[in-house]
């Protein structure tokens, strides 16, 4: 069976619609009779108000079109240097490499900021045993590194302060982001630790290098089981 995908607010509007309709009430009083001409009325403001949200909707899609189509590149290639060649940037925060248009450099800072203070570490074996620095992190070769699960669940919430930081000055969202399903991730990762402080605690983490599209979902190298496949949401 499909699921049932509508959104919640449209369902409720559709059942006050039906709520409010009294054209079948069969009755002689002067007060009742008059319905009828109400829900017209209920319904011409329900038509103006309905075209009004989808004309608003219409807009906003043209706008993030009109944005994207007048970028350059809409995603980084498939490794650094095709990356570089491009002009795009990495962000430490997501392990992604961004067309300038969807990087956010205010998050990026607070993030390497907050790990820096935490003493976060980056390793470049799954035992844990050699540290990568920083500066070397931030160049953005190679496939990704290893971390542990606190590194984990604090960059989640950072992506998630970027979607909305994003979101509130108008600026294009990055594919890795942007689907409703990063966030989900990120929650249950972070309510699960909430439920459990050993969560993950001695479980092998690697941070992967990935190349989100840039004001659409998606992109090369985002999900772990479909490693160096390009995906659409």
């Amino acid at each position: 069976m499909m699921a049932d995908n509508r959104d919640p607010a449209l369902t409720t509007f559709s059942d006050e619609e039906k709520f409010k309709d009294f054209s079948e009430v069969d009755s002689e009083d002067h007060e009742i009779g008059q319905y009828p001409s109400r829900t017209r009325s209920w319904r011409t403001v329900l038509l103006i108000v309905s075209s009004v949200i989808v004309a608003i909707l219409i807009a906003i899609v043209a706008m993030s079109w009109t944005k994207s189509s007048h970028l350059k590149y809409d995603h980084c290639g498939t490794n650094a240097n095709e990356a570089r060649a491009r002009g795009c940037v990495f962000e430490t925060t997501g392990f992604t490499w961004l067309a300038p248009e969807c990087a956010d450099p205010a998050t990026e800072a607070e993030f390497l900021e907050y790990i820096a203070k935490n003493e976060f570490k980056y390793y470049r074996t799954e035992n844990y045993t050699e540290e990568v620095s920083v500066e070397e992190i931030r160049k953005g070769n190679g496939p990704g590194f290893f971390v542990r699960e606190k590194y984990h669940l604090t960059h989640c919430l950072f992506l998630m302060k970027k979607l909305h930081r994003m979101r509130d000055k108008g600026a294009m969202i990055d594919g890795q982001i942007m689907p409703l399903h990063h966030t989900e991730h990120c929650m249950g990762q972070n309510l699960k630790a909430l439920a459990d402080t050993g969560f993950r605690k001695h479980d092998v983490q690697f941070s992967y290098t990935k190349f989100p599209y840039c004001g659409k979902p998606g992109g090369y190298n985002l999900e772990w089981p479909e490693q160096g496949t390009w995906t659409e949401s």
